[in-house]
């Protein structure tokens, strides 16, 4: 149980940490990119796989060295991880904000034209 829950607990840091490094170099264009919603996902369910495993497993298996030091290495990695999550969701707001600012100068053009066609 112990060399399991290390185990399943380096994976998570390293996945996180890749999420982060790639949030981090690439912002909002993170989701441009091919698989953003399957990276998302993928950290969802790692979250989820690691908290049922937490919940699951005893005190006495916490207690090893090795098995401290990732748990607390996960700890410092989750608190990127929310990091990363909100400065996405601010630059995601951002290029949001962007899109409905082209969408509405699209429709002022539409309607322009409409208007010169029907005068036409």
């Amino acid at each position: 149980m112990n060399d399991e829950l290390v185990d399943i607990l380096r994976i998570a840091n390293r996945e996180f940490q890749e999420f982060i490094d790639r949030v981090s170099e690439n912002g909002a264009k993170v989701v441009e990119t091919r698989g953003a919603l399957g990276r998302l996902g993928k950290v969802d369910l790692r979250l989820k796989h690691i908290s049922k495993f937490l919940v699951t497993a005893s005190q006495s298996s916490m207690q090893s060295p090795e098995t401290a030091h990732q748990v607390l290495k996960y700890r410092e990695t989750l608190k990127k991880l929310k990091n990363s999550m909100e400065a996405l969701q601010i630059a995601l707001l951002a290029e949001k904000t962007r899109l409905e600012n082209v969408r509405a100068n699209m429709q002022a053009a539409c309607a322009w034209a409409t208007s010169v066609r029907e005068i036409s």
